[in-house]
């Protein structure tokens, strides 16, 4: 007797597994004799008013929609419940989801399989996941015997091995190929190349690919004498941005808001090389190479260069000498107010309420992605304000978008110090200081009892993590 109860497929869909999902979904209505509802054999239609006929293709059609549905994932159903046939169905699906010819994909799991290591892994995970990214790329690129293909897919791999090689700060380009329906040639990816090269530049100059992007920014009175002045035409600025030196109409951020998050870069760039070539004590390297210092983590190894370490340390004694805290023995729940970032971002789990796991990322200005571990509530002045936890960042970080969103208030800053005051009523609602270059809000909830210390920390994982980090460009 023939089986007619739905049987549950292994493989959910939702959205980024079509392959995957389509082949479990192949071998379970083959298996079942189920897969001609989706391809009907030719020469066996169903002859018009054999209602016996048509009744059981019905029934055997509708048994398979609901195996289909109930291998999508609750989004996906609701978006596409309408369709009556499982031969619809799939078909819609196919077209939404099933784009073998899928570029990012075929991209990201070469990079994947290229930077795979089994480190502590047991062999028999390692080598589960190493098959199943071959796995994968089979289904992405079928075999063939067609040269034209084979041709086309040798000049892709060269493509692929060139953009897996580029600078971080490429990889909106990066993006912007491989969205493409058809994968430019090498030229032509080096022609974009180039030109995004020039195009940066133009904002961007000496960067010094470092961990430790937010470094501690010197005060303006550091510039060399005799440095010419601009005046900004249209807000009247004169020496307010680009290290006092001003800026023209065309640099001006209110007019070109874009420009911000350039000039931030730039300014970090410029500052991390300038502490980079400071003079500092010469360091040994645990290998002899003096271009490296090797840091060991407790799940491997960290490699950075000289150049960097020397930057992380010198920018630390500066912040002693001025105040700033970048470690210390106890959590700090100082609040660094940061009109760059579009989020709350705390360090500190005692500074929110009601914290609910979550996944996701900050990229901060180098490519760097922090993971975001949870969102929760942060009390600022008496109202709940929503932000990241974000355990792996050096500061916590209030957004001034956010909190002036929350609070219905103006943030007003001064040369020394700033509040943000209730639009309505005019209320002050908080105050802070300037620390430095950076303006602190005063602590809110706890009281000021913990001793701070700007050290290096004895764990090699605190002292990776000690730097100032401005995560939005």
């Amino acid at each position: 007797m023939e089986e007619t109860r739905p049987t549950a497929i292994r493989v959910i869909l939702n959205g980024e597994n079509y392959l995957l999902w389509s082949r479990a979904t192949k071998t379970n209505l083959y298996g079942r004799g189920l897969w001609s509802q989706i391809e009907p054999a030719k020469g066996k239609e169903i002859q018009e008013g054999d209602e016996e006929a048509l009744g059981k293709w019905m029934q055997k059609d509708q048994l398979v929609l609901s195996i289909l549905h109930s291998s999508l994932r609750d989004q996906i159903f609701e978006s596409y419940s309408y369709c009556e046939t499982a031969q619809e169905l799939w078909e819609t699906l196919k077209k939404v989801y099933g784009d073998i010819t899928n570029l990012s994909r075929v991209f990201e799991v070469k990079k994947e399989l290229n930077s795979l290591t089994q480190e502590d892994q047991d062999f028999a995970k390692h080598f589960g996941k190493y098959r199943s990214l071959l796995a994968e790329m089979d289904m992405l690129r079928p075999s063939t015997k067609d040269l034209k293909i084979i041709e086309e897919r040798k000049e892709q791999d060269r493509v692929f091995g060139l953009l897996q090689t580029l600078h971080p700060r490429f990889n909106d380009l990066v993006k912007h190929i491989l969205r493409e329906e058809k994968l430019p040639s090498l030229e032509n990816v080096c022609s974009q190349i180039q030109k995004e090269q020039g195009s940066l530049d133009l904002f961007s100059k000496g960067e010094l690919p470092m961990a430790n992007k937010g470094l501690y920014k010197p005060p303006f009175s550091s510039n060399k004498k005799g440095t010419t002045t601009k005046q900004c035409e249209h807000c009247k600025s004169l020496g307010k941005f680009n290290q006092g030196r001003g800026h023209t109409k065309e640099e001006c951020f209110i007019l070109h808001p874009h420009l911000r998050a350039n000039y931030r870069a730039r300014q970090q760039a410029n500052e991390a090389s300038a502490s980079a070539n400071a003079p500092t004590a010469p360091a040994s390297a645990p290998n002899g190479h003096s271009n490296q210092a090797i840091i060991s983590e407790s799940n491997g190894m960290i490699t950075m260069r000289k150049g960097d370490l020397e930057a992380m340390i010198k920018t630390m004694q500066i912040c002693k000498e001025s105040g700033i805290t970048f470690l210390s023995s106890k959590s700090s729940n100082s609040l660094l107010v940061d009109s760059g970032a579009s989020h709350h971002m705390i360090k500190d789990p005692n500074l929110l309420n009601d914290i609910q796991n979550t996944s996701g990322y900050v990229e901060i200005a180098n490519g760097v992605r922090e993971p975001i571990k949870g969102i929760g509530n942060l009390n600022l002045f008496g109202k709940e304000s929503s932000a990241f936890y974000m355990p792996t960042f050096s500061n916590n970080l209030v957004s001034v978008k956010r909190a002036t969103n929350d609070l219905n208030a103006y943030a007003i800053f001064g040369p020394n110090s700033f509040h943000f005051q209730d639009i309505k009523t005019g209320e002050v609602l908080g105050k802070g200081e300037t620390k430095g270059e950076l303006y602190a809000l005063k602590d809110l909830k706890k009281p000021s009892n913990s001793t701070n210390s700007c050290h290096v920390a004895s764990s090699s994982s605190d002292l990776w993590h000690a730097r100032l980090g401005h995560p939005h460009q």
